[in-house]
């Protein structure tokens, strides 16, 4: 079962059109994804790094497959290598990593919307996904959402929309770390594995202190408006 899916169709953007169904979506791994589940997709993209895709592999059933990793080193409280996992030393602070993550990822993220945006959607929908389906794949979805011009209630709304399966996930962790390494750190890994509205808020920080910086994205206002054109209803 792929945890953390969900097709953005619905989501109405801020001059009242609609995203329809059928076009994006976003999962957390595919690595026990079932093959009924893909069904209407036709290219997955990987924000992961290639370790996590070595040591993680999706299921792919035939899909194409595009790494586009956002970073490609290990990243405790982001990326979760085994290596990864081992050499946390402490609660990360998810806030500044996402800063960190738009600060020096911008041109990892700007060629992850330009995949999603130049998909063919004739063949089928498109899937993102990073390991939980939360940072950088959440960091994704908030940036191709505000090009279709959706207001960022709603997008942190979809964002948050991770802990209905992240929660659950997360308290089974916690009681685990706690037994093994102590309350610190198991409120520290909880707290990585859920969405909470500061770690959204800190990247939004950092894009808003640069008026041009969604220009740096490479993308032209005419292919903005021709991915409205087929992605909005």
């Amino acid at each position: 079962m792929i945890r953390n899916i969900r097709d953005l169709g619905g989501i109405r953007t801020a001059s009242g059109q609609t995203i329809r169904s059928g076009f994006l979506v976003r999962s957390a791994n595919l690595s026990e994804a079932e093959e009924k589940e893909l069904e209407g997709i036709s290219a997955v993209i990987d924000l992961r790094t290639s370790r996590e895709r070595e040591e993680v592999p999706d299921r792919l059933f035939g899909r194409n497959s595009i790494p586009v990793p956002i970073f490609d080193e290990v990243r405790s409280g982001i990326s979760h290598e085994r290596r990864a996992e081992r050499e946390r030393k402490g609660p990360p602070d998810m806030g500044t990593l996402y800063m960190w993550m738009v600060k020096e990822r911008w041109d990892s993220f700007a060629c992850a919307v330009k995949t999603i945006m130049e998909h063919d959607f004739s063949t089928g929908a498109v899937l993102w996904h990073c390991t939980e389906g939360k940072d950088r794949c959440g960091l994704t979805t908030a940036i191709l959402l505000e090009l279709l011009g959706v207001e960022r209630s709603v997008i942190m709304a979809d964002y948050l929309k991770t802990n209905e399966t992240s929660i659950p996930r997360a308290e089974g962790i916690r009681e685990r770390v706690r037994l093994e390494r102590g309350d610190e750190a198991a409120e520290g890994v909880y707290r990585a594995f859920i969405a909470e509205r500061s770690y959204l808020e800190s990247a939004w920080n950092v894009m808003d202190e640069d008026p041009h910086f969604f220009e740096k994205l490479g993308i032209s206002q005419q292919e903005i408006a021709r991915f409205k054109e087929l992605i909005l209803a």
